[in-house]
């Protein structure tokens, strides 16, 4: 059996809970309908345009990193090309160095080669010298 309106307003107001319906007019319902949604729009608005100016900044940071990134590259290529021209300049030198010693090591050689035939030839000069002036050999 449907209920009474009169009844259903009398335990409504006996709750102490009335519905705005019911105390406001609905011009100001209206209102105040209106404003949340000029509201939530210009919420909508403020949160699509941080979301822009977050996609903006973000672009700028990874332009910023890819930057970074290729002039970090272009100077670790500068590093490595530098080290290999001051390796192939020592390695020149080190190789100029040993061709010298080399060729003093065979100068010395040579040298050396001189000096003993000269001293064997002394060795035999004076033992012939010393086999002719010596009275214990017979001629």
């Amino acid at each position: 059996m449907p209920k009474n309106p009169t009844k259903v307003q009398e335990e409504e107001q006996g709750n102490g809970h009335q519905p705005k319906i019911m105390t406001k007019p609905l011009p100001e319902i209206l209102d105040d309908l209106e404003n949340y949604i000029k509201k939530v729009e210009e919420a909508v608005r403020l949160a699509q345009n941080a979301a822009r100016d977050a996609r903006a900044a973000a672009d700028i940071a990874k332009q910023a990193g890819e930057d970074a990134a290729g002039a970090a590259r272009k100077a670790a290529e500068s590093a490595v090309a530098k080290v290999r021209d001051e390796a192939a300049k020592a390695a020149d030198a080190l190789n100029d160095r040993i061709n010298e010693v080399t060729d003093r090591l065979d100068a010395f050689e040579e040298k050396a080669k001189e000096e003993a035939i000269a001293l064997d030839d002394a060795f035999l000069a004076l033992k012939d010298r010393h086999l002719e002036q010596s009275p214990f050999f017979e001629k």
